[in-house]
């Protein structure tokens, strides 16, 4: 079975590449299993002190289009939202600079796994935003990482509003540091970007991660458990239920 999720080593850079792109690399059980399997690897190798940059990047034509909508119209919602935000936690808490080169889609928990790294850049073609509510269900999950890394109104309007942002959008609101070109201009900006972090010193950077997350409060575990409660509390609602059954139910008659 091919690997949902690819991990590939350049040291002391790692690359984690999201490989579903016939699905818009929408977070289903093996993309979750393959990602969790890529991320025990990096701590291994950073616990090595073999390296301390990680690139994720999604094959195809979206970053992440968010949760796989049959599995979570098979009860698999509350162990995705879990599952989300503990790797949203591991990312934050990695001692390597976590680097998102993000092109086409990164919706829902695409965009929580965005707002959980250190350094993101974009292709013209992103775009981000929590198109959540229509099933039911709450974004909070993002919350403990998109909040620090945005403001508390940005990411008010952002989680609240449905809306997608595009990728000059998430620049000025901070969510993003930079927009490229194209795809190869996206491509070629991290790969320097991430050379100049191989090169640095690698005790630096995690001391300087570290008292980023002491400053904006991602250093504490009970945020994240936080943000994850107040989602589950939507994840088994009739609500969420009547919502994820009528948009299966479309999907089944338009034959998608």
């Amino acid at each position: 079975m091919t690997a949902k999720a690819l991990l590939q080593f350049d040291t002391p850079i790692m690359t984690v590449v999201l490989n579903d792109p016939d699905r818009r690399n929408a977070m289903s059980h093996q993309v979750f299993d393959d990602f969790e399997q890529c991320l025990n690897e990096v701590e291994t190798a950073i616990d090595s002190k073999s390296c301390h940059v990680l690139r994720i990047r999604g094959e195809g034509p979206a970053f992440c289009a968010g949760f796989d909508l049959e599995a979570m119209a098979n009860g698999a919602l509350p162990s995705f939202l879990k599952r989300l935000g503990a790797i949203c936690r591991r990312l934050r808490h990695l001692n390597a600079v976590v680097v998102a080169e993000v092109h086409g889609p990164a919706l829902a928990g695409g965009c929580a796994l965005v707002s959980a790294c250190d350094i993101v850049h974009t292709g013209p073609d992103a775009a981000f935003g929590y198109p959540v509510h229509r099933l039911g269900i709450s974004p909070a999950v993002s919350l403990a990482t998109l909040v620090p890394g945005t403001s508390p109104g940005a990411a008010r309007a952002l989680t609240l509003s449905g809306e997608f942002l595009d990728a000059n959008a998430a620049v000025r609101i901070g969510l993003a540091a930079a927009v490229h070109p194209d795809r190869a201009a996206l491509a070629d900006a991290v790969t320097t970007l991430c050379d100049r972090l191989a090169a640095m010193d690698a005790a630096t950077l995690s001391a300087t991660k570290r008292f980023q997350n002491e400053l904006d409060g991602t250093f504490d575990a009970d945020v994240f458990a936080r943000s994850l409660a107040a989602s589950l509390a939507t994840a088994d609602s009739d609500e969420f239920g009547a919502r994820i059954e009528a948009v299966m139910m479309k999907k089944r008659a338009s034959g998608a």
